[in-house]
């Protein structure tokens, strides 16, 4: 093999990194010789590469060892590997099928994540990734089917799909044709924003109610004007029933902090009260979602506003006393003892 007789500082860095890849030990002499530098060169040299996060196993014998580089052929993540690593966590329900598309870009995503920290100990990483860490909500697990891979491949290359649709108000199925926009996770449930080409409009579909979904010969667009931001403004969740309403709420003090640790997704106004109560005011499209979240606090929680919505959940208590009374005697609930 012939080495040049000159190198330059850069071409020198490539030099070392390049030798010690392929030779499992070298010393600062013999670096130095081959580099026609000083050894004290040769010094500089690997802590200028360890600054960049090249790491060296220096014995006193035999000289530096490369042990991790930050640039390897083959490390960089797929467009699968990516989206497994942000969605993961949320889809998933415990430990999936080793077998599963996810769950494998899941893991060669990780394996190539953890080659950048910096460890003693490589079995550590995977202690913590298969014991120590679990990610557990309520959302479904995409075990039985391939719609997220169809989905993100189409997302990404901007391919109107066709899909089978269950529309669980109406519980009833049905075929759409649409442009998936963006994906929204909302209280433990990914979501697809997308235009419908039947209702002509963007609409929210919940990811695990699609059945089926085939990609097309059709491409499309984002229109420049689309705003994600805009487009989920003033959801208390994910749904928008079309009609602003405003709505002021009284929690007690028992409920406070959690009112007051609630991650909104709108800005609502709070007003602390000496004893230790809060009032919140937001102005919603969401009506019956920000309802559903109200009622949750039971009688900690008033609505003071608006009129028809405090008349409303009037009558709506008054048929649950009504209910409860008519049961407590009721036979057909003595199997429920």
């Amino acid at each position: 093999m012939t080495y040049p007789e000159k190198l330059n500082h850069i071409e020198r860095l490539f030099f070392i990194v390049n030798y010690l890849t392929n030779h499992e030990y070298a010393s600062s002499r013999t670096l130095a010789d081959l580099c026609h530098a000083s050894q004290r060169t040769i010094y500089r040299d690997i802590k200028k590469l360890e600054e960049v996060g090249f790491y060296f196993h220096v014995d006193p014998k035999y000289g530096y060892k490369l042990i991790h580089s930050p640039a390897r052929i083959g490390n960089h993540l797929t467009l699968d590997e990516f989206m497994a690593l942000i969605l993961f966590p949320f889809l998933s329900t415990g430990k999936l099928s080793d077998h599963h598309p996810l769950h494998l870009a899941y893991k060669k995503g990780i394996e190539k994540v953890s080659r950048f920290v910096k460890q003693t100990d490589s079995s550590s990483i995977d202690l913590i990734l298969d014991e120590r860490i679990v990610f557990q909500n309520r959302s479904k697990c995409l075990q039985d089917n391939k719609i997220l891979p169809i989905m993100i491949n189409a997302m990404a290359a901007n391919i109107v799909v066709e899909a089978d649709y269950y529309t669980i108000s109406r519980d009833d199925h049905n075929t759409r044709k649409l442009n998936p926009y963006v994906f929204v996770m909302r209280e433990g449930h990914l979501y697809l924003v997308a235009y419908c080409h039947i209702r002509k409009e963007e609409r929210v579909f919940r990811l695990d109610r699609f059945k089926v979904v085939r990609l097309t010969e059709e491409s499309f667009f984002i229109p420049k004007e689309f705003s994600i931001d805009r487009f989920l403004s003033e959801r208390w969740s994910i749904m928008d029933e079309g009609i602003r309403t405003t709505f002021v709420v009284h929690f007690d003090s028992d409920v406070a902090r959690y009112v007051l640790e609630q991650p909104f997704n709108v800005d609502p106004e709070i007003e602390r009260h000496k004893d230790g109560s809060v009032t919140l005011k937001v102005t919603v499209k969401s009506i019956e979602e920000f309802l559903r979240w109200v009622r949750s606090f039971g009688l900690n929680a008033t609505v003071l506003s608006p009129a028809q919505v405090r008349e409303k959940l009037r009558h709506e208590y008054k048929e649950l006393v009504k209910r409860y009374e008519k049961t407590i005697n009721n036979r057909s609930l003595e199997g429920w003892k």
